[in-house]
């Protein structure tokens, strides 16, 4: 039976809700994204890192050899401390520019530290930026909720312009109850 001639039908919301809680990681949007937003004060703080992780592995490589503490190093080891300090910045810098948050017709994508999730307007109750909180979050089912790193309350000026954008693209997209 060919079925590449069955007229194809909408998911239902329950299986929409069914199919993003299965799989967390599967991508469900393939339309182009209308808003992206990520932190510049966490690519700031990156950098900081990064500049204070590899002071502090140079410093270390310099002085590791200076006295007799009865351990023999060599120079290698003196080459070590400075890659182990690549290493760990490299890993610090990728963590703290990881978090995003992207926004299209069909939903909103959620990358944070460890793992990214799509999660469609059906299943969004909407955006919530509590008073005094560091991050606004993504209110969902169930009285859940998704922290969005990628939208800091540090960020200033910046963050205003996109919890407008994003809230203007929720007002769009979003079904109405």
């Amino acid at each position: 039976m060919d079925t590449s001639k069955q007229p194809s039908e909408a998911l239902s919301e329950a299986d929409l809700q069914r199919y993003n809680a299965a799989d967390p990681t599967a991508m469900v949007s393939t339309k182009p994204w209308e808003l992206v937003i990520t932190s510049p004060r966490m690519r700031l703080l990156a950098w900081v890192a990064v500049a204070v992780i590899m002071a502090v592995h140079i410093f270390m490589s310099a002085v590791v050899g200076v006295g007799d503490t009865g351990a023999a190093l060599t120079t290698i080891d003196r080459f070590a401390f400075f890659g182990v300090g690549v290493v760990i910045s490299i890993a610090v810098f990728i963590g703290l520019t990881r978090p995003r948050v992207r926004v299209n017709e069909d939903g909103v994508e959620v990358r944070n530290f460890i793992g990214t999730r799509f999660y469609h307007w059906s299943v969004i109750y909407g955006l919530a930026f509590p008073r005094g909180s560091r991050m606004a979050r993504l209110e969902l089912p169930d009285f859940e909720y998704v922290p969005m790193w990628a939208m800091q309350s540090a960020d200033r000026a910046s963050i205003v312009k996109d919890v407008a954008d994003f809230r203007a693209l929720e007002s769009q997209y979003m079904p109405q109850d």
